[in-house]
C-alpha cells in the first residue's frame, strides 16, 4: 500500500509530466509546406549585346515548386522540379531571407554552389526564379505560371 505522502509525490510528478507534455505541444515548431504546380514557364537569359533579358523559350511542361518554411518565413528550403524535354531538373536552396513588398513575397536562397531568388506575384499568379548571379545581376530567369486551383498545402 502506498502511503499518502508518496501518493501526493507521485501525483505531482504525473501532473508535472502532463503539464510539460501539453506545453511542448503548444510551443512546438511550426512547419508550413506549400506546393505550387505550374503547367508553363518562360526562360530568359541576360544578353550583354542587347543589355537586357532575352526570351529563349516558352515551355508547356509541368513544374513543381515546394516551399517549406520552418518556424518562420526566413527559415526553411525551396525545391523546384521541372521537366525539360523529358528530362527532370531540380533546383534547390535553403531560405536565407524573406522580404514582402507590394504584396509580393521574395525568398533569397543559398545552396552549396548557387545563389538565387524566388519571387511570387499574386496579381499575375507567377513565380520568378532568378539564378546564376553575376556581379550586377542574375543571368538566368524562369517565370512559372501557377494555376490558382493547383496550390496544395502539404502538412
Amino acid at each position: 500500500m502506498i502511503s499518502p505522502n508518496r501518493y501526493i509525490i507521485h501525483m505531482k510528478n504525473y501532473l508535472l509530466l502532463f503539464g510539460l507534455l501539453v506545453s511542448s505541444l503548444s510551443f512546438g515548431q511550426v512547419d508550413n509546406q506549400t506546393r505550387y504546380i505550374s503547367d508553363s514557364r518562360q526562360f530568359f537569359m541576360w544578353s550583354p549585346e542587347k543589355d537586357s533579358y532575352e526570351l529563349k523559350e516558352t515551355e508547356y511542361e509541368n513544374s513543381l515548386i515546394d516551399i517549406r518554411e520552418i518556424g518562420s518565413k526566413s527559415n526553411g528550403y525551396v525545391v523546384i522540379s521541372l521537366t525539360d524535354n523529358g528530362v527532370t531538373r531540380m533546383y534547390h536552396g535553403s531560405i536565407t531571407d524573406f522580404n514582402s513588398k507590394d504584396n509580393e513575397g521574395s525568398w533569397s536562397l543559398r545552396s552549396k554552389i548557387l545563389q538565387s531568388k524566388l519571387t511570387y506575384d499574386p496579381k499575375k499568379n507567377t513565380f520568378t526564379y532568378m539564378y546564376e548571379a553575376g556581379d550586377k545581376r542574375y543571368n538566368k530567369i524562369f517565370v512559372f505560371n501557377v494555376a490558382t486551383d493547383k496550390i496544395v498545402s502539404v502538412n
